[in-house]
């Protein structure tokens, strides 16, 4: 079937994805733009050499077509080569017939280039630019490239006689990097590089080629899944994507769909032997299914994919990555305690201080805590010290249940309103030994701990999880939750 069938049957007052290019269909991407200003720039200036790429199929003769059109025929004498295959003594005859100078049957190479120069000369005093536009310079011999480095040096005292457009694919610039060709890579004053069009692009392309051909309304003609589809298939290449959108179409028409769907935009792509790259499509389908779960399960599922370590995890942390001169310790703290302090044995004294993987943590949390009474600190210190010996996992549990109601002090006397730090959510005073955090956005139990204690070590931690039940293993809490902070002497900072 032809464009013109589907063309009614879509609506297309032209065909929209043809693959010649066309200068009023140009979809000028930030490469695109700076290839034609780069061609633009180096005529107006007189440059001399102007060096466009780019990979097959990314729209350089179409950017080539659209600045040639822009320039004054008035003004300008344009030869276009589009087979640069040509000898030496073949593109001199090309430049001369395109100036309308006839040769002789018995000319000679130097004849030829002096009447080359005779007839630069003479229409660069009528008060015209000559420009050589070269398409597919990457197919030019590279003693044909050198001799357009003899053509540069034709030039006046102010500006060239011949403006030079080379056109081609990345060939192009590996051939210019030669050796033999340095003198020629030398003289290109404006360069650009056109790049594949990125995965959006590409779908605003596909819009922009069917609103040029009259398409123009609602619905769109190619359903989210399928525009996408045919985007990734075609790797941000238009000329592809032209020919897998008008396979969809012929396909489309087919079926009598009056929008293409991912099914037609697949079988198109597989008739053509093209297929999408495996990694943006397992990529995608992750991201499927994590948005899935999301809507399904709601916040829950969420926070066990994100969730922090749960207080099991963080306590055998602990445990495996002890200072190795708490080995010794061992064996003595597995023994009945007879007090607290028998059940969390100290360190002895080194010349160093230990530091345990928590350390820069807490570090961090007094550095950017305020300055805090003496008695107060003094108690954080003897808190963060007996917290640095972990225990084995006979005594871990005893040792839990020895150090919390330690740490909880004798009921203080009744409080008034007048203290900010009894004052509860209502304006009244709270009788009980323990503080309220109010939680707010952004809290987290780390920053309740360091916030109203100073610091946060794993007593306060533990202290925390056992007034608290209604936080869960992972740690999360939630705005507007209520945390009981129990007391451990001295004052404190609220919010």
């Amino acid at each position: 079937m032809s464009e013109t069938y589907y063309g009614r049957f879509y609506g297309f007052d032209s065909p929209p994805f043809h693959i010649t290019p066309d200068p009023s269909l140009l979809f000028a991407t930030e490469t695109h733009q700076q290839a034609l200003g780069a061609i633009e720039y180096g005529i107006a200036a007189a440059k001399g050499f102007i060096v466009i790429t780019g990979e097959v199929g990314v729209g350089k003769t179409t950017v080539l077509r659209v600045c040639l059109d822009r320039l004054e025929p008035s003004t300008n004498k344009i030869i276009y080569l589009f087979n640069p295959a040509l000898t030496i003594a073949e593109l001199y005859a090309t430049i001369l017939e395109g100036l309308d100078v006839s040769l002789q049957a018995d000319h000679n190479p130097a004849d030829t280039l002096r009447r080359l120069q005779q007839a630069l000369l003479a229409t660069h005093e009528a008060g015209t630019e000559v420009v050589l536009a070269v398409d597919e310079a990457q197919n030019m011999p590279e003693q044909t490239l050198e001799s357009l480095r003899i053509l540069s040096n034709l030039e006046t005292a102010k500006s060239k006689l011949l403006q030079i457009i080379l056109v081609g694919q990345p060939e192009l610039e590996a051939a210019l990097a030669k050796h033999s060709l340095r003198q020629l890579a030398q003289r290109v004053a404006v360069r650009a590089r056109i790049k594949p069009l990125t995965l959006r692009q590409s779908c605003r392309y596909i819009r922009h080629r069917s609103q040029c051909a009259g398409r123009i309304g609602n619905p769109p003609l190619f359903t989210g899944p399928a525009l996408w589809y045919l985007a990734v298939t075609a790797r941000g290449i238009p000329r592809t994507i032209n020919i897998c959108c008008d396979n969809a179409l012929i396909n489309g028409y087919g079926h009598s769909a009056q929008r293409i769907s991912l099914k037609i935009a697949r079988e198109s792509c597989r008739a053509l032997q093209l297929s999408s790259p495996a990694r943006p499509l397992a990529v995608v389908a992750a991201a499927a299914v994590v948005f899935a779960g999301a809507v399904v399960y709601g916040g829950a599922f969420l926070q066990r994919f994100l969730a922090a370590p749960a207080r099991a995890k963080v306590l055998e942390f602990a445990w495996l990555h002890r200072p190795p001169s708490y080995k010794a310790d061992v064996a003595k703290a597995s023994a009945p305690p007879t007090a607290v302090t028998a059940v969390l044995p100290r360190a002895a004294p080194t010349t160093e201080p230990v530091r345990t993987p928590l350390a820069p943590v807490m570090e961090a949390a007094n550095a950017s805590a305020p300055v805090l009474p003496a008695a107060v600190r003094a108690a954080a210190e003897a808190s963060a010290e007996d917290a640095a010996a972990p225990l084995p996992d006979a005594t871990l549990a005893a040792a839990i249940a020895a150090r919390i109601p330690a740490i909880v002090p004798a009921p203080a006397p009744a409080q008034t309103a007048a203290d900010p730090a009894a004052v509860g959510p209502n304006n009244r005073p709270d009788p009980q030994p323990v503080w309220k955090w109010f939680v707010r956005k952004g809290d987290t139990v780390y920053k309740a701990c360091s916030v109203t204690y100073g610091l946060c070590d794993e007593q306060a931690l533990h202290a925390v999880f056992a007034y608290n039940p209604q936080i869960k293993s992972n740690g999360m809490i939630r705005q507007g939750e209520v945390i009981i902070m129990p007391q451990r002497g001295g004052p404190v900072r609220s919010n």
